[in-house]
């Protein structure tokens, strides 16, 4: 009888090895073993561990790594998120875009077969954090209504004095689209005379607002 049990185990892995014996065969061959298996996911470690018991009272416990889904396999990896993070703060999404394709990185997709060429978009870029106008709204930056209100002029006045140099301002998108820094000292008042124009304006203001250096106040002071 004890050699009958160890050639049934010897033609349990024989066959069980055999590439011609299909699936449907091995799953009863396993009803024959096992009496039941528990199944305990630990989502937190990606780990499931399976605790199984034969049909002789003995029981075993195997842990197994989680498969990943189709949407982790291509998911972009974290270090070029981090990449992202930090150039979003200056930059826009085809700015980033055209940064991370001239470095060779590809995004998680290109890991599926026959997509190894594939390179950021903007439209990537875009998916893999917070938007560029939210981080700037976060910093205190102003809309283009909320700015002229502050500065008490027309939103036209406002854009000449952003494309002259004499407020900030950022584009959060790559249509032009821009955010304004808060006002702060230093911003010339509204006036209109064709000999002071916008464009001369801007050398003035950054006298103005320029610290004056230690030799200069002791100059002053004498």
């Amino acid at each position: 009888m004890r050699d009958q049990l160890v050639a049934m185990t010897a033609d349990f892995n024989r066959l069980w090895a055999d590439p011609g014996t299909p699936n449907r065969e091995r799953k009863r061959m396993l009803d024959l073993i096992i009496e039941d298996a528990t199944l305990v996911r630990l989502p937190a470690e990606g780990t499931t561990k399976v605790h199984v018991r034969f049909k002789g009272g003995r029981t075993q416990t195997i842990t197994t790594v989680n498969r990943r889904s189709s949407a982790q396999q291509v998911k972009t990896q974290p270090g070029v998120v981090e990449i992202v993070d930090k150039l979003l703060d200056e930059h826009t999404y085809a700015e980033i875009a055209k940064l991370l394709n001239e470095q060779g990185i590809r995004p998680g997709s290109a890991a599926r077969p026959g997509r190894a060429d594939e390179q950021f978009t903007p439209r990537r870029v875009a998916y893999l954090l917070r938007t560029l106008y939210d981080r700037l709204r976060d910093r205190g930056m102003l809309t283009k209504e909320e700015a002229s209100e502050r500065l008490n002029i027309h939103e036209q006045t406002l854009i000449r004095w952003a494309e002259n140099g004499l407020i900030s301002r950022q584009a959060y998108n790559d249509h032009g689209a821009c955010l304004y820094e808060e006002p702060g000292a230093g911003v010339p008042a509204k006036h209109s005379s064709r000999w002071d124009r916008v464009v001369d304006r801007k050398p003035a203001v950054k006298q103005t607002t320029a610290p004056k250096s230690s030799r200069s106040s002791r100059k002053d002071a004498v």
